[in-house]
């Protein structure tokens, strides 16, 4: 199996190091989530829009966040060229695979989307609807395919069944949560791993502005604590989304190259789950 390597998304005004997950298609190692849009809590235009503004061009969204043609409107004013952007979209579940993508297509008004995952492994079929992305990548109209919240036994009925790899599974990652045999069988299997809720744990309980551990090693190198917890995953060789509609808060989540964790900082904040607690 071919290992892909790695390249430099060169954008306006920023430059993001991305992963090529299959060939020709390049993640960028840091992209913008839109996951709480659909709870209000956050406003996806501004959300998309400040990203963009920034020159930064990863976009994170999914069929069930109902913020498709908001962002679709924000791309349309922005000008910028279709193959600039990485759109990374979600289907629902294992069930009615072509028309969600052909949903999402129609509201994000695109002709293709570049990476397309499966939300989650429900439904009757994950083999059945994975044959259903493996067309559409076959049509131009997914480059790139993947899965989101499987585990190693969910993944392997996948890859013993379909024809296209596996090219990410985003699954809950942070300081506090994170699924190191997944995390291990997919990196075994040149499965690139994408964290989602990179900043917190226990469905917001824990959070890197409050953990003491985090932010000691921020301050050790002059950095905010989301740039700690942020650097451990890419610096582990991963990738992420994050949320933030704030263009400074933006900026900080995606400066993670001026400064290295040492060894032993990454052993801490690796082992930091069996000892950190709610706050």
């Amino acid at each position: 199996m071919k290992v892909f390597g790695a390249c430099s998304l060169a954008v306006a005004t920023a430059t993001l190091p991305t992963k090529e997950i299959a060939p020709g298609v390049n993640l960028p190692k840091v992209n913008i989530g839109t996951w709480l849009a659909g709870s209000k809590q956050e406003d996806p235009k501004v959300i998309t829009k400040n990203w963009l503004d920034q020159g930064f061009r990863g976009i994170d969204t999914a069929l069930i966040y109902n913020d498709q043609t908001d962002i679709a409107s924000v791309i349309a004013e922005s000008g910028i060229p279709r193959e600039e952007l990485f759109i990374t979209s979600k289907i629902p579940g294992c069930f009615a695979a072509a028309k969600s993508i052909d949903s999402d297509l129609n509201q994000l008004n695109v002709d293709y989307i570049d990476l397309m995952l499966i939300h989650s492994p429900i439904g009757v079929s994950c083999a059945g609807t994975w044959g259903v992305l493996e067309d559409y990548v076959a049509q131009g109209k997914l480059k790139a395919i993947g899965v989101s919240n499987f585990n190693a036994k969910q993944m392997q009925n996948i890859m013993d069944k379909g024809t296209i790899p596996i090219a990410v599974n985003q699954i809950e990652y942070n300081v506090f949560s994170h699924n190191e045999e997944t995390i291990a069988f997919c990196d075994a299997n040149n499965i690139t791993v994408e964290a989602y809720s990179p900043l917190s744990g226990q469905n917001g309980a824990q959070s890197v502005f409050k953990d003491e551990t985090v932010k000691g090693i921020a301050a050790s190198h002059n950095v905010s604590a989301a740039q700690v917890a942020l650097r451990w995953i890419v610096q582990r060789g991963h990738t992420l989304a994050v949320l933030s509609s704030s263009a400074e808060h933006q900026a900080n989540d995606a400066d993670l190259w001026s400064f290295e964790l040492a060894d032993d900082e990454m052993d801490t904040l690796t082992q930091h789950q069996n000892s950190a607690v709610a706050v």
